[in-house]
């Protein structure tokens, strides 16, 4: 929810376009900053009453439309001002913020972000294996031989794999007995 109401905002620019008040007056009598007076009255002056409305400051705009509005900043040497009276903005932040993202990033930075709370559990890297239709037509005795004969390949394996790191563990050992008994 917007912090002030457009009738809030409406009542205010009323109050000084019909009053002898200044800025500061108009805004300390409705407990506000001078500057937002300043920027109400502006926005007032070149828009009109849709200006101040506060639903179409969070409206998202297109990569193609920021993109229009920075390049008319940088090459035109339009002011902030300016963009936001010419593209019907409502305030000059989202601007500098575009600006300042487009410098940094350039045409990416203007790129929508992805908005709520990233997934907690990432999907998984594997899917599920699919079976093909052989395997599907192999009976559970086909089924129970094949896996006992992976069962012995992995156990192989396995046996291999530890007599292998056995020999090295060996001949380091040897290799240091080797070093100590020259060193000595």
């Amino acid at each position: 929810m917007a912090k002030y109401s457009q009738e809030f905002k409406l009542e205010v620019v009323h109050h000084y376009l019909s009053s002898n008040d200044g800025l500061k007056r108009t805004a300390k009598r409705y407990g506000v900053d001078h500057n937002n007076v300043k920027k109400w009255l502006f926005l007032y002056n070149e828009i009109g009453e849709a200006g101040l409305n506060s639903s179409s400051r969070y409206k998202r705009h297109s990569l193609d439309f920021k993109f229009k509005v920075i390049q008319s900043i940088l090459n035109d040497g339009m002011s902030y001002s300016e963009a936001l009276v010419k593209f019907k903005l409502n305030g000059t932040g989202m601007i500098s913020h575009w600006l300042k993202q487009y410098k940094e990033h350039g045409i990416d930075g203007l790129k929508p972000k992805p908005r709520g709370r990233p997934n907690p559990m990432p999907k998984s890297q594997f899917s599920r294996i699919k079976v093909s239709q052989e395997d599907r037509n192999k009976t559970q005795e086909q089924l129970l031989e094949e896996l006992a004969y992976l069962r012995a390949e992995n156990a192989y394996l396995k046996k291999r794999r530890a007599l292998i790191q056995k020999q090295k563990e060996q001949e380091k050992v040897e290799l240091q007995r080797l070093q100590d008994s020259y060193l000595n």
